[in-house]
């Protein structure tokens, strides 16, 4: 071995050393059944030796045998699996987190290929498509028919190499191949292509590069199928560029194509922005609040007038995004623990706004319409036949399982012809989406909270006509959802002119912090802003598991017994209308669910008897919904306290009730208001803010508010 050999080794030992001894240590104890690869981010080649990350861009080949030299000098304990030979030929380096000018889009490879072959590069697009893993011969043993001595030969290219002569007679076959010989090895294979999303490229431009994926990284990134499961995925893609002649049909043409052989893969949505501990001191003073549902709640999107319906909505989707922990007991029952919610209004109610703000404060989500959308195959997953030209089928997740662990927000659902009813497992129980089509079977998980928003199947809700009917949605995808808010848009001059105000205000306020010297906001204010609530959500959903105790079961048991059940007969016997869903006992699972995600957002590891009441409270409002076309009353203002000028009202009540020779205590008016409407501090201040922009209440001195 050369000097310049042994100077290499001896450096790229002392990386391993500097930078990556928990990670070899860890590799050593995973091989060779656990793992078979180890990664490193470029910038630690960076601060390590700038020579050696410039050469690896050069000659990745060449300096990743360095790498690897050194590795296998690296001092592991004697009697583990991990020799220095299995190093040198079993364990692939992976390297990523290249700078952003070595990261292209899959035009400027093609466009600027010849400039770039033979480098190291990164790929940033949309892992489009991934074949059926399989497996691919690197060394095949053959035995001559002659003589019986076997003859090993590489195996590189597309072609299946043959020996050209025996080893031992030195005849030219015939051969036969021996499969299961132990100089004969195989690796799994499969074929990737990476797009530009298409919201960043031309409607005309099909922009996309073509690779070829081998080892355990084709097992890289997903917990039972790999890349197959993380199709459609935002990705970083790593390798050099080669040139492959184009073959149509059995002919060879002049014609050659740029395609990946790549070594790395980073899952980019996989890096998100959540910073726990730099918001851990904020959200948890904010989660020790007693009103802190509320405040959250109010948070989501503050341009919106909250209407009754839209409070109601508001509260349940801060349920959906801190969900409730799943149950899976082994030979036992799964129950779910993610909260789905739909959400059926009249056009321009703001159902839009909501589901961008939802976006922005959950950690994971994958935000579609359904629009345009013919089959389910978008929504859960399916097999089908690729266009590699080999002939090979994909296996393509929809959103459902690309999202799996967290949260899916669909708009426009009633604009499809989809068969939505076959969601229904992938929202229920186990939460899998089984795929079964021309001899590829696969199943995949889709534990994700759905928000599903859309306008009746007439585009507005007709009083003639019972509510269940208008929704368009069966009723057997409809009792999969914890929460169904429904919304008219009827005429009311009050509350059409206070809508417009808030929007319009709301307008202005944005437009002056844009373009003015505006600094602060009124209408647009935030109590908790999205990177805190995502931060917020994040701790509560992977550190808090809050537990039911039996005492509650039995305060729901009553209630559910007394007062939900009852509500289908009232309902009925009132002439109230008609319920979207009427009170089941799904019900009761609901509100569980519910007091968890109320629990959660307290980070309580413990369910309290206020987080039960608040949940109890909500379901109530839920199933009690209804339009009642003699009085067009939303039905839920029946349970809920009034409408929110009722509220109003009743604070600038508490204010006179209070006021006397010295102006009313907050305090005073925060217990008056919560006796006569039953509203939590943050509401009753919100609502006093409310009533001193309309110059109905002045503030004298601190803390103390007199009515105009």
């Amino acid at each position: 071995m050369s000097s310049a050999t042994d100077s290499g080794e001896s450096q790229t030992l002392s990386f391993w050393e500097t930078y990556y001894a928990d990670e070899v240590t860890e590799l050593a104890q995973r091989y060779p059944e656990e793992q078979r690869h180890i990664t490193i981010d470029w910038g630690d080649l960076l601060r390590f030796d700038p020579d050696i990350a410039d050469d690896y861009l050069v000659a990745p080949d060449r300096m990743t045998d360095l790498l690897r030299d050194g590795l296998a000098e690296f001092p592991l304990p004697a009697g583990i699996s991990l020799t220095p030979e299995a190093i040198r030929d079993d364990i692939d380096i992976r390297v990523v987190g290249l700078h952003d000018a070595d990261i292209y889009s899959p035009m400027e490879i093609i466009r600027d290929a010849d400039s770039r072959e033979q480098a190291y590069i990164g790929v940033r697009g949309e892992l489009a498509k991934v074949t059926e893993p399989k497996k691919e011969a690197q060394q095949v043993a053959f035995e001559c028919v002659r003589c019986g001595v076997t003859t090993t030969v590489p195996q590189t290219g597309d072609d299946f190499q043959e020996p050209h002569e025996c080893v031992g007679c030195e005849r030219q076959g015939p051969f036969n191949v021996l499969p299961d010989h132990e100089q004969t090895t195989f690796a799994h294979h499969v074929k990737v292509r990476t797009e530009t999303p298409p919201d960043q490229r031309g409607e005309l431009q099909n922009e996309s590069i073509d690779g070829e994926v081998r080892g355990d990284l084709v097992w890289s990134g997903g917990e039972d199928f790999g890349l197959a499961a993380r199709s459609g995925d935002s990705v970083i893609v790593y390798g050099t560029v080669e040139k492959r002649q184009v073959v149509e049909g059995r002919s060879k043409t002049c014609h050659f194509e740029e395609y990946l052989d790549v070594d790395a893969i980073e899952f980019t949505e996989d890096t998100n922005d959540v910073n726990i501990e730099e918001h851990r001191e904020e959200f948890e003073a904010l989660a020790a609040r007693d009103d802190a549902v509320d405040i959250f709640a109010d948070s989501i999107s503050p341009e919106l007038y909250a209407t009754p319906e839209w409070e109601c909505a508001l509260e349940a989707l801060v349920a959906y995004l801190f969900g409730s922990p799943r149950v899976d007991v082994p030979e036992g029952p799964t129950i779910r623990g993610d909260i789905h919610v739909l959400i059926v209004s009249d056009y321009g109610m703001g159902k839009s706004m909501v589901n961008e703000a939802i976006a922005d404060f959950s950690p994971t989500c994958i935000k579609e319409s359904v629009t345009g959308m013919s089959s389910d195959v978008g929504l859960l997953a399916a097999a089908v036949e690729d266009d590699f030209g080999d002939g090979q089928w994909t296996l393509e997740p929809g959103i459902l399982v690309r999202a799996n662990g967290g949260h899916v927000i669909l708009d426009e659902i009633d604009k499809t012809d989809a068969d939505l009813e076959r969601m229904n497992d992938a929202l229920e129980g186990q939460q899998m989406v089984d795929v079964n089509k021309a001899g590829q079977s696969a199943t995949f998980k889709s534990r994700v909270g759905l928000l599903a928003t859309g306008n009746p199947v007439e585009s507005r809700f007709d009083k003639s006509v019972p509510i269940s009917e208008q929704l368009g949605i069966d009723q057997s995808l409809l009792s999969r959802f914890d929460a169904i808010v429904t919304m008219e848009d009827a005429a009311n001059r009050e509350k059409d002119s206070k809508v417009a105000e808030s929007q319009g205000m709301a307008y202005v306020e944005a437009q002056e912090y844009e373009y003015g010297d505006r600094d602060e906001f009124d209408h647009l204010d935030r109590v908790v802003e999205p990177a805190v609530g995502r931060a917020w959500i994040a701790e509560a959903r992977e550190n808090h598991q809050p537990t039911l105790a039996p005492e509650h079961v039995e305060t729901i048991r009553d209630w559910y017994a007394d007062e939900i059940r009852t509500l289908n007969e009232q309902f009925e016997t009132d002439g109230g209308g008609d319920m979207p869903v009427p009170a089941s006992a799904r019900s009761v699972m609901d509100t569980i669910r519910f007091a968890v995600a109320f629990a959660r957002v307290h980070l309580r590891d413990e369910v309290t008897q206020a987080d039960v009441d608040r949940a109890m409270n909500l379901t109530e409002q839920l199933v009690g919904q209804t339009f009642d076309g003699s009085s067009n009353v939303f039905q839920s203002e029946r349970t809920k306290g009034g409408s929110q000028d009722d509220r109003i009202d009743a604070v600038k009540a508490a204010i006179r009730d209070h006021e006397g020779e010295q102006a009313a205590d907050i305090d005073e008016v925060i217990s008056a208001a919560q006796d006569r409407a039953n509203l939590s501090p943050s509401k009753t201040e919100k609502y006093i803010e409310q009533l001193k922009k309309k110059g109905e209440v002045y503030e004298p001195e601190d803390d103390g508010f007199r009515t105009s």
